[in-house]
């Protein structure tokens, strides 16, 4: 009896032990760079803009937790149709930068949160003549966006990206700053990971391979 207690603890203890080693891993670090590419389905809530989008994203992590974010997408052409019944096509990109902070570090997943302002640029273009008059609407966006995520780390410097981020945009192209759309936008993508300490390494790894090749010469 006494045994299977010894081992029980022992067991216990163990996972414990296991346990805070894999809590002390975190899966950022400070000086670390993010790139990620991330497709972006567009829900909106109301009757305004929807379609889809692809984001590029590069982030600077100032500590284990904190990061700065910048992102930007592009909004491929979509079709829609406005409240006056009439067709119009719409493209738009933006530019956000943003705060991102990490709830949770682990070594393998994260959850953040973040928030943002940005600028962008929207452009109507319309085949009938008679709805010309839209196309004046085309020119600048004020963009806000806030949401959280998660991240999942499947390779050394690869992992994937789970965002939930909630955009609302204004057009302040006429000086109206109108509403153009709100709503949330699912975000799946890819990140590739790496610290600037590697960038260090690698710049030295190659000026040795020179000097070593200087010298066999």
């Amino acid at each position: 009896m006494k045994k299977i207690k010894l081992c029980t603890l022992a067991l216990v203890l163990a996972f414990i032990s296991t346990m805070n080693s894999q809590d002390s891993e975190t899966l950022y670090e400070a000086g670390d760079i993010k790139m990620g590419i991330a497709a972006v389905p567009l829900m909106d809530f109301d009757n305004g803009f929807s379609g889809v989008a692809v984001k590029q994203s590069l982030s600077y992590y100032l500590s284990e937790r904190f990061a700065i974010n910048t992102s930007a997408f592009a909004l491929f052409p979509q079709d829609i149709e406005q409240e006056n019944g009439r067709d119009v096509e719409v493209q738009a990109y933006g530019f956000i930068p943003s705060f991102r902070k990490h709830a949770i570090n682990s070594g393998k997943f994260s959850f953040y949160f973040e928030s943002g302002i940005g600028i962008g640029a929207i452009r109507y273009e319309t085949n009938d003549p008679a709805d010309i008059a839209i196309e004046d609407n085309s020119g600048g966006l004020l963009l806000f966006a806030a949401g959280a995520g998660i991240n999942y780390k499947f390779a050394k410097c690869l992992e994937l990206e789970f965002g939930l981020p909630y955009m609302y945009g204004l057009n302040i192209t006429n000086g109206e700053d109108s509403k153009l759309f709100s709503g949330v936008a699912f975000n799946f993508g890819m990140n590739i990971v790496f610290n600037t300490r590697d960038i260090k390494k690698m710049k030295e790894k190659h000026r040795e391979r020179l000097k070593e090749k200087w010298n066999k010469e």
